[in-house]
């Protein structure tokens, strides 16, 4: 009983840090698109590259040329158009490309000393290392390529997980889904932990997502479509009425601002890590509970053993008649 509470209760939990961890990236996306974040990335860092890392360097000019190659130009059109018929930025781009526009500008300049400074200074070790060979030309620059990128990646998913928090943080408020609130419900409310376990079971089992989440009202309604013990009821908005004052709230007010900030810091982890926490414990309890082992069953003849302090081989009163019967059967005398 107390193994499937505390399981049960796990599971309600990872499935509302799942559902608002999923908001909270949709959100987080919608937020990069709307401002351009990765094209214009791009373009910053592909400057950077070619113009070099000088304060002085004239990423404009470096960009101007890149730009007119027709390998960015080709990216720039597949990107399309905004709302407003403007061109725009190329999200991405590959290295391959990155390598043909950059053959395509020695092409046309003719000589690495007229091309932008951050670009020449990787092409001449480049020339000398594959002796003007153009494939290994081409590889190098690939290389160069895919290294800037991994970096700027890394710095785009640090940026994307302070805003997760914050967007985290905001649903939890909104929803009022703070951890600490949420695991006492479900510790003492059997019905609705119950209820809720199984609506996780479904939507593992279903591979139902909520992709469609992309505000907080639909996060706040969601949590409440799945039977989660979250929202702002009577009692809970009376606690919070004068909330001007912090030096006159409660120990429990405190804990339930730290049990929002404990949420959205967890949904930082992402909703395919929690998905899979999800699974993993919902597959737990179909399965029911991991028998004893034979030391620890009560019932076992080991622990019968270890109980009398006997030893194998010597009988005990206890058990008799079992022995005198198992004799009669065998044909030995008793």
């Amino acid at each position: 009983m107390f193994g499937s509470q505390v399981l049960e209760t796990a599971i309600g939990l990872v499935l509302m840090f799942f559902v608002i961890a999923l908001a909270a990236s949709s959100i987080v996306e919608i937020y990069s698109r709307l401002l351009g974040k990765r094209a214009k990335d791009l373009e910053a860092t592909v400057g950077a590259m070619l113009a070099g890392a000088q304060p002085d360097a004239d990423i404009t000019t470096a960009l101007a040329a890149f730009k007119k190659t027709s390998i960015y130009e080709t990216a720039e059109a597949a990107a399309g158009k905004t709302i407003f018929r403007r061109k725009k930025l190329p999200s991405y781009l590959s290295a391959t490309a990155f390598s043909d526009a950059i053959a395509e500008l020695l092409g046309g300049d003719g000589a690495i000393e007229n091309l932008p400074e951050g670009l020449r200074k990787r092409l001449e070790p480049l020339v000398r290392e594959t002796r003007s060979d153009l494939v290994g030309i081409k590889a190098g620059l690939e290389r160069w390529f895919d290294e800037t990128m991994a970096r700027l990646e890394g710095a785009y998913k640090r940026w994307a997980i302070m805003w997760l928090v914050v967007a985290g943080l905001v649903i939890a408020v909104a929803a009022n889904a703070s951890t600490f609130d949420v695991a006492e419900k479900l510790w003492h409310d059997p019905v609705t932990r119950q209820a809720v376990a199984e609506t996780a079971s479904r939507v593992t089992a279903e591979e139902a997502t909520t992709d469609e989440i992309t505000t907080v009202a639909e996060a706040t309604d969601q949590l409440t479509e799945l039977g989660i013990p979250v929202g702002w009821d009577a009692a809970a908005k009376e606690e919070w009425t004068d909330w001007t004052t912090p030096w006159a709230w409660s120990w429990s007010q405190y804990g339930t601002i730290f049990g929002w900030v404990l949420t959205a810091l967890l949904v930082m982890l992402g909703a395919p890590f929690w998905f899979d926490v999800l699974t993993m414990l919902a597959s737990l309890r179909s399965a029911g509970t991991k028998p004893p082992t034979a030391p620890r069953d009560p019932s076992s003849a080991t622990s019968s053993l270890a109980r009398t302090g006997g030893e194998p081989g010597q009988p005990r009163a206890t058990e008799a008649s079992f022995e005198t019967s198992l004799k009669t059967a065998l044909g030995i005398p008793t």
